[in-house]
């Protein structure tokens, strides 16, 4: 038999509107003791907890004599408590207080109350997402946005999936919205589950279930028919729980920016220096109210200051905590909660967590993972798609992840706190060869000169077996370019030979897709590896790419002393191709700054090199730079006889692609010259050799060749003709950087044809494509189109 006392106590704080929690508030004491006392099995409490509940329940002096006499072993009978009259239907009003310092999420809160007073029946929302990025409090003000809607009150209950103790037991969270609606509890799920579907028929009321575990746990907890509304919120995707999803992202940095003024009480602070911290927050509401909190406890603190302090990625979590909650504590619990699971793909998420937090990359595709974690790529991705679910990664696109700034701050203190130095080691390690080997790969299918094909070693290779074409190795690093640079960057300290055999395979890859600066920062990174060791031709290897990178992005002034110093290197080497590699190069910056009569003796140098190790490549593109000096120089007889001998060099079977690519130089100098005449001769001779060589991507190269020169010779209509078809060339086979071009050019001619809104419409394409690879040549189009 249910006890007097528990009755009693729970009878009052209904009639009252109070949840457990909120009594616990009022009266001192604790929740735990409060739903023990109500449950009937602790049935005798002491005076003084008596005489806290009535006070805090505002008992009149007879109901607090009954409430005394219940608790009292000599007032106890086997009768039952003297009856009062029936209480009136239990209407709650358990909804948390809703926080006077929201702000924003208008649009979502506009959604989400409309879905839940439009929809006819029952209406179901989840709202998932990260740890601290407002779920509960947007659901909160939901719920009291509405609840005028709802005329029979409104439910709360924290599920617990994600804190300390075990997630609720549905059964046990059946219990407590049985007797919060003043029902009687059932002992098994089915019949609970059913009593409270009964109890939610004929009401119409706000139903807020908080910090769900998985949907099995809430699929129990939800109306079945009626006009109830139920708010789920979760770490967890809900898919599988039917009604409407909202996964909550972050806020705009305009209301992110006023919810730092309005929590900090600086409604006039600076707004850059408010974006700044926004930004180091990673735009997380919660370490936004713990930013804002932080400068409201220290008003002599500009909020610059605290910037400042957020920069330093080592101590960013600390500055972001206030005793024990802040955004560690927050992430923590979604780890802890896979750590306890009995899922065991759960528990290797936890795993894979760790080793996420060693890369060093914007994208962290399931090739990244499956190498890290040294496990098949399809069993990484499953892992990876769990910490999704969780909404501890995000992905943007399929088998691409992403971690938000500060749970990769998490994430690296979690791999140093479980993983030993040598398994971080070993696990970075891995994905280092792993590169090696496509970009090496990539080098082999291109045709790597011959001093990097001697450089190599052959083992290097055996980690992209699986890569069976150009084509397969392209698309792989296409996907992994965006970490490329920072990985090796910080592998420079652990992993010094990786590091530079890496960077020296990368030439390749980066050439063809003419990414000059990620070629740059990686040359920069490692030169100091090489600088003064005793592998010159590593060293000479590394200054050529260094200053080849700067004279591509036309920096040739920059370009000059790396080159000049990668002469020395090859020189020592006695390496009789890198020296004629460094030596074109050079005399070709020193053509493009005019500098023609010291460069020659560079380009005649680098020519008899090549012709006396018998190494036509190297010689052929000596002759070309000899002849675009001589042709600068205006000694178009000499120019044009290098020019020969550079084509003549490239007779063997198999080398018209080269030779195509020589004719391609030939007639873009010729063009420049304003010999438009064997500027058309040549161009027309690259176009039919790359025919030949099955080379259609470069085709579609000379043919912006062949309608720029067209342009130049007032033939608008025929260049327009000679792009068209390139870019229907460069579409057709997915060459982004040469529809990029093609696209400017042809925005170039039809702006002279008066058709400017067909140029502009070019320009904006050619602009989107190099700023979504990240190529040079954005402020060039961005001048163009007027954009600052």
């Amino acid at each position: 038999m249910e006890s007097q006392f528990a009755a009693l106590l729970r009878r009052h704080r209904t009639a009252a509107g109070l949840t457990q929690d909120e009594l616990s508030t009022v009266s001192g004491i604790s929740v735990q003791a409060i739903s023990t006392l109500e449950r009937g099995t602790r049935k005798y409490p002491q005076p003084a907890t008596v005489r806290a509940l009535a006070n805090a329940l505002r008992l009149d002096p007879d109901q607090q004599a009954a409430l005394v006499a219940a608790a009292s072993r000599r007032g106890q009978t086997d009768r039952p408590a003297p009856a009062e009259p029936a209480p009136p239907a239990v209407s709650p009003r358990q909804l948390p207080f809703a926080s006077g310092d929201f702000t924003g999420r208008v649009q979502e809160l506009a959604e989400l109350s409309r879905y839940l007073i439009d929809s006819p029946g029952v209406s179901v929302t989840a709202i998932t997402g990260m740890g601290g990025i407002g779920k509960t409090t947007l659901a909160i003000h939901v719920a009291h946005e509405v609840a005028a809607h709802f005329p029979d009150g409104q439910l709360y209950l924290d599920l617990r999936g994600f804190g300390l103790g075990p997630p609720l037991d549905p059964l046990e969270a059946l219990t407590y919205l049985l007797e919060d609606l003043g029902e009687t509890p059932a002992a098994d799920l089915p019949t609970a589950s059913a009593r409270f579907r009964t109890a939610l028929a004929e009401r119409r009321l706000v139903l807020l279930l908080d910090n769900a575990a998985d949907h099995e746990q809430v699929r129990h907890l939800l109306p079945g028919a009626g006009g109830c509304a139920a708010v789920v919120t979760s770490r967890r995707s809900m898919a599988g729980l039917g009604g409407r999803h909202y996964q909550l992202g972050e806020p705009p940095l305009h209301e992110a920016i006023e919810m730092l003024r309005r929590i900090s009480g600086r409604p006039d602070a600076p707004e850059d220096e408010c974006a700044e911290v926004v930004r180091q927050c990673g735009g997380l509401p919660l370490a936004i109210r713990m930013a804002g909190a932080r400068l409201a406890s220290r008003p002599s603190w500009p909020v610059a200051h605290l910037a400042d302090r957020l920069a330093d990625g080592r101590r960013r979590l600390d500055e972001l905590q206030l005793d024990d909650s802040g955004v560690r504590a927050t992430l923590v619990l979604s780890i802890e909660q896979l750590a306890g699971s009995d899922d065991p793909i759960d528990v290797q998420a936890v795993s894979m967590f760790a080793l996420l937090g060693l890369a060093e990359c914007p994208n962290l595709t399931s090739a990244l993972a499956a190498s890290l974690s040294d496990s098949p790529e399809p069993e990484a991705e499953i892992v990876l798609e769990r910490l999704v679910d969780v909404h501890l990664l995000t992905t943007p696109a399929p088998r691409v992840y992403r971690l938000h700034d500060l749970v990769r701050v998490a994430a690296r203190e979690f791999a140093e706190h479980t993983l030993s130095r040598e398994d971080r080691l070993a696990a970075t390690t891995r994905w280092l060869k792993r590169i090696s080997a496509v970009v090496w790969r990539a080098s082999e299918y291109a045709g790597h000169g011959v001093t990097r094909e001697r450089w190599l070693d052959q083992e290097w290779l055996k980690g992209a077996d699986d890569l069976l074409t150009q084509e397969d190795v392209l698309s792989w690093l296409d996907a992994e370019r965006s970490g490329l640079v920072t990985t090796i960057q910080h592998a420079t300290t652990e992993q010094p030979e990786l590091a530079v055999q890496v960077a020296i395979g990368l030439n390749t890859y980066y050439a063809l897709r003419r990414a000059w600066l990620d070629w740059l920062q990686v040359n920069e990174a490692v030169l100091r590896l090489v600088s003064g060791g005793p592998d010159r031709i590593a060293e000479g290897l590394v200054l050529h790419d260094l200053g080849a990178a700067h004279a591509e992005l036309d920096q040739y002034q920059q370009a000059l002393t790396p080159l000049r110093r990668a002469i020395e290197a090859a020189d020592a080497s006695g390496d009789g191709n890198l020296q004629a590699l460094c030596l074109s190069s050079l005399s070709h910056v020193l053509e493009r700054i005019g500098r023609t009569a010291d460069g020659i003796p560079y380009a005649e140098r680098a020519r008899e090199i090549g012709l006396r190790l018998g190494i036509p490549p190297r010689a052929a593109w000596a002759c070309l730079a000899l002849g675009m000096l001589y042709l600068k120089t205006g000694a178009t007889e000499t120019a044009q006889r290098h020019f020969a001998e550079a084509l003549d060099l490239l007779v063997e079977p198999g080398q018209e692609r080269y030779r195509g690519m020589i004719a391609q130089n030939i007639g873009v100098s010729y063009r420049e010259a304003g010999r438009y005449d064997l500027a058309t001769e040549n161009l027309q001779q690259s176009l039919e050799l790359y025919r030949r060589a099955g080379a259609t991507v470069q085709q579609a190269q000379v043919l912006n060749e062949l309608g720029k020169l067209r342009l130049a010779q007032g033939d608008l209509d025929a260049a327009v003709a000679h792009q068209s078809e390139g870019l229907a060339i460069a579409g057709q086979y997915g060459d982004w950087l040469c529809e990029a071009d093609i696209r400017k050019s042809l925005g170039e001619v039809r702006h002279l044809q008066g058709r400017l809104p067909e140029a502009r419409r070019e320009w904006r394409i050619a602009l989107s494509i190099r700023e979504q690879h990240n190529a040079h040549g954005t402020a060039e189009l961005r001048d163009l189109l007027g954009i600052a």
